[in-house]
């Protein structure tokens, strides 16, 4: 659009400056005749008819006033619609150019608000200052809290030699102390100077220092700089408030480790950190507790640690797998049974609910439990009362239960699969414990725990993991989620010879699976210039050997060349210019384009 208006603008020029001369040389053209007439009746006029060549010639008087106050009104008409072009042109320029800056506003805008690298964000701004408002030299500081400066960043400057280019520290103090920005422009060529503060209400969090030589800044440029310093500050203002919710939630994570035993349950990502709060907060209570998540979760460590950090502590932890004992034994290993109850009791032995008496005891699979086993599951919850098998006489039994599942048990009871009531009884309190998936946090802090467990285990002196098998480990999704992280890294640690653990000793799922670069991005900006890098190495030649074959196999006809390819001419065309072929090939004799 802008190529297709300047063009019009130019022919428009170009047509006027025509006009213009055409028209001053017919003008000329009649003048030249009028003043050849003039003399011609001159020369020739006879006496006897003096009137009527008097008449004649001010007939030709008044033509040649009245052409003559037509060429001045033409000039002026001209003159006008030059002046209106001039003023067009300029405004197409200027529209231009403020949709250039905006568009660079826009992305800087969304750069600010996406990236979580505030270093980077910071850089950006140095950047596109410089960019948008063409300055010699820009500088950005961050301040502390006591006005101590914690990130500075100067673009590089056009003469490190040339003393008009140095950060002026008393202008910088000025703004800092006032919040008020200052504007200075130089005539003794020390550089036009603009000095914008990065405020949040009444708190100044830094500086925007600018500089430019050829000419002063305008108060566009600078409600432009505050609007980019608003913006800036938003995003210090953010990265701060999160740096201290993050230092809030580790001090929080270490206060609960120091209060309770939570030795077991490794991980200070926000889900972990969550999930400890709630066992905190109900470890000390006698409320039935339902824990949810998948296979590998490490649901039975956190039933330990509600166990340990309760009143019971002292007393029995008893685990039982509902799914792993089949139906017709798992009555008997709930409530016991006496000599005699059925064929091979040849003596008596005590249920877990009674082992657990006083203590916990912790259910697991929950959902596998047969319906006539919810039914006296539940008769036990109602009234802590059992019989054992083969026995007429009730026992009771303090215990307290918690359950764990991976299956969604409300949608089991909607099937009918699970009683409704039994649910409402031990889903008192309900723990999700998220999968690893979303624990990306925990992976490298779990990663290593395991490598000390497994490299002690197997007396071997393995000290770390590479950075690249630490990025596989990390990208990969677990969908056997902590145990089976154990299980990679015991195998890793077994394959290992030498004291780094690499990406040579991980299962090929992992790496098939896991990471299929070369490097992980830690920012926003870092993941565009790495696509960037990638696209150059792998799109930009593949784009540009398609167009060299199918240019050779045209003769170097563009036209030819993009009906082989089955696009149209104009889609060839930024094929050709996005893999920099500049010019058609040679062509071959007699292929025209």
């Amino acid at each position: 659009m802008k190529a297709t208006i300047g063009k019009t603008s130019e022919k428009f020029a170009a047509n006027l400056k025509q006009l213009k001369k055409e028209s001053a040389t017919q003008i000329k053209r009649s003048f030249d005749s009028i003043s050849t007439l003039k003399d011609y009746l001159t020369e020739t006029r006879e006496k006897e008819r003096p009137r009527q060549y008097t008449v004649l010639n001010e007939k030709i008087d008044s033509v040649e006033k009245k052409l003559s106050g037509f060429e001045d009104s033409l000039n002026t008409r001209v003159a006008k619609l030059i002046r209106e072009y001039d003023k067009l042109k300029s405004s197409v320029e200027y529209l231009s150019k403020e949709r250039d800056i905006y568009k660079t506003l826009y992305e800087f805008s969304i750069d600010v608000t996406s990236e979580r690298d505030l270093r980077s964000v910071l850089k950006r701004v140095v950047q596109t200052t410089t960019e948008i408002l063409a300055c010699d030299y820009a500088s950005l500081q961050i301040t502390g809290e006591e006005g101590e400066i914690i990130f500075k960043y100067d673009s590089s400057l056009k003469s490190s030699s040339n003393n008009k280019y140095k950060f002026s520290k008393p202008i910088a103090d000025a703004v800092l102390s006032t919040g008020d920005p200052i504007s200075i422009d130089a005539d003794d060529g020390g550089g036009n100077i603009i000095c914008v503060p990065l405020k949040t209400g009444e708190d100044i969090l830094g500086i925007l220092y600018s500089v430019r030589n050829d000419s002063g800044f305008t108060k566009f440029d600078l409600d432009l700089l505050q609007t980019m310093t608003g913006k800036i500050a938003i995003s210090v203002e953010s990265e701060r408030l999160f740096s201290a919710l993050e230092d809030y939630g580790e001090s929080l994570i270490e206060d609960l480790r120091e209060k309770y035993d939570f030795e077991e349950i490794k991980g200070s990502s926000p889900q972990i950190r969550k999930v400890l709060a709630t066992v905190a907060d109900v470890a000390e209570t006698e409320s039935a507790v339902l824990i949810e998540g998948e296979s590998g979760t490490g649901k039975e460590l956190l039933a330990r640690a509600l166990h340990y950090n309760s009143a019971r502590k002292d007393h029995p932890f008893v685990a039982i797998n509902c799914a792993a004992i089949p139906e017709t034994l798992l009555e008997s290993e709930l409530f016991g049974y006496e000599k005699g109850a059925f064929t091979g009791a040849v003596g008596r032995k005590p249920g877990k609910f009674e082992i657990a008496d006083k203590g916990t005891i912790f259910m697991d699979e929950i959902g596998e439990l047969s319906p006539l086993l919810q039914v006296k599951l539940l008769r036990f919850l109602q009234s802590h009362e059992f019989e054992p098998l083969g026995s007429t006489t009730l026992k009771r039994a303090d215990v307290r239960i918690i359950s764990a599942t991976k299956k969604d048990l409300m949608k089991m009871v909607e099937t009918g699969e699970f009683r409704d009531d039994l649910y409402y009884r031990i889903n008192v309190i309900a723990i999700n414990l998220p999968p690893l998936s979303r624990r990306k946090g925990d992976v490298e802090t779990l990663a290593y725990h395991f490598l000390r467990v497994y490299a002690e285990k197997n007396d071997k002196q393995i000290s770390s993991l590479s950075e690249t098998a630490l990025n596989y480990l990390k990208s990969y999704r677990y969908p056997g989620n902590i145990r089976e992280l154990e299980n990679i890294i015991e195998r890793a640690v077994v394959l290992c010879k030498g004291d780094i653990l690499t990406p040579n000793e991980l299962p090929d799922t992992v790496i098939r699976n896991g990471l299929k670069y070369e490097r992980i991005p830690n920012t926003h900006k870092e993941l565009n210039d790495y696509k960037k890098e990638l696209w150059e190495k792998t799109i930009v030649p593949l784009e540009r050997n398609f167009a060299i074959n199918l240019l050779e196999s045209s003769g170097g006809n563009i036209s030819a060349a993009a009906r082989m390819g089955g696009m149209h001419r104009k889609q060839f065309q930024r094929i050709l210019n996005r893999a920099n072929v500049k010019e058609p090939l040679q062509t071959k004799k007699g292929a025209k384009d």
